[in-house]
């Protein structure tokens, strides 16, 4: 019988093939049912978990029952970030043994790396102990309070200044490969995503605007066949600058994609990467750089951080608040000498 608790979760007794009986939770009831099908299925199985149940055996059914919906990149990370980074350090140990101090182990081990390597480990933390919290193999997690930290050192610059673009279009157009300086374009003009990008079909292209509905993302080098975009938010439309306008008119349309393979169908890894590689550019530059130059020019131009979340298809307003708010900064630290210059004549 399920019963609601004070936290707010849900708390069903379920009896095992053996009599035993095991508590299960979920913050839903559906959730609270997913849990009492895991249980069940891994006593199917031959694997009943409880106390003695190891990181690593429920980090595979966390996984396989929990991750199996995600799209196949994000599926990827997870097993990566789990193969890699936390199986080695804790996943031989008992669920029920593993203290907070072993997950700041797994974290210094990484905090050399970059910022967002960090954050995925820490996810991949939480998120397995949380859904073991939930499931009354433990009562509470030991990934909690993990944070990620910045590196200190020179920072990467993540825009292409205008000298940068005029030099950027000038090589695409020396390809001789049209896909090249349309992918370019719809990057830098429209802030896409390499994937929405790879997934533009010329049915999503109006006038004045073009949609985003689908997604082309890698599982190793085969596309994924669903599309997906990266979450709901990333389903929007946004206007066509006059610039890519141009470079729309005069792109080929050999397929139902905007940038194909040279066959004419949807871009593999190897494919993209061949069409990336023809670039000859005395200086560092990869897609996303394309992206977070079209966010700046959002607010250079004056949009509202709600618009610029639409545009950019964030899927929080806090994504597109820290680039505006790092904008700021910077245009305050700009007028220094400004200001220095007014005090001293005064």
């Amino acid at each position: 019988m399920r019963k609601k608790r004070k936290d707010g979760r849900y708390q069903r007794k379920i009896t095992l093939s053996d009599g035993r009986q095991k508590m299960v939770y979920g913050r839903t009831l559906a959730e609270l049912n997913e849990a009492a099908d895991a249980i069940r299925d891994q006593e199917r199985q031959g694997l009943v978990i409880g106390d003695t149940t190891l990181v690593g055996e429920w980090a595979k059914i966390w996984i396989a029952k929990y991750k199996s919906g995600v799209r196949p990149a994000t599926f990827s990370m997870y097993r990566t970030i789990y193969n890699t980074h936390i199986m080695p350090m804790i996943g031989g140990m008992r669920l029920r043994d593993v203290r907070p101090v072993h997950c700041r182990n797994i974290l210094h081990d990484v905090e050399k790396s970059s910022y967002s390597l960090q954050r995925k480990v820490i996810i991949t933390l939480q998120q397995l102990f949380s859904t073991a919290v939930d499931n009354g193999l433990i009562s509470q997690s030991p990934a909690k309070g993990l944070k990620a930290k910045h590196n200190e050192g020179p920072q990467k610059n993540k825009l292409v200044s205008r000298a940068e673009q005029v030099s950027l279009f000038e090589n695409a157009e020396k390809t001789s490969d049209p896909r090249l300086l349309v992918f370019v374009g719809l990057c830098l003009y429209c802030g896409l995503r390499r994937e929405e990008a790879l997934g533009l079909q010329w049915g999503d292209i109006s006038v004045d605007s073009l949609t985003i509905s689908r997604a082309v993302s890698f599982a190793g080098n085969q596309p994924d066949p669903s599309f997906l975009p990266k979450s709901s938010a990333a389903y929007r439309t946004i206007p066509i600058p006059g610039p890519l306008r141009k470079i729309l008119d005069s792109t080929p349309r050999t397929s139902l994609f905007v940038v194909p393979s040279a066959a004419g169908s949807v871009m593999t890894q190897a494919a993209f990467r061949r069409m990336w590689e023809k670039l000859r550019l005395p200086f560092h530059l990869t897609p996303h750089m394309l992206r977070h130059t079209y966010a700046t020019n959002l607010y250079y131009a004056g949009v509202d951080l709600r618009t610029a979340q639409y545009l950019l298809g964030h899927s929080s307003i806090e994504m597109t608040a820290k680039i505006y708010t790092h904008l700021q900064a910077s245009d305050a630290l700009s007028v220094a000498d400004k200001i220095d210059a007014q005090f001293s004549a005064g």
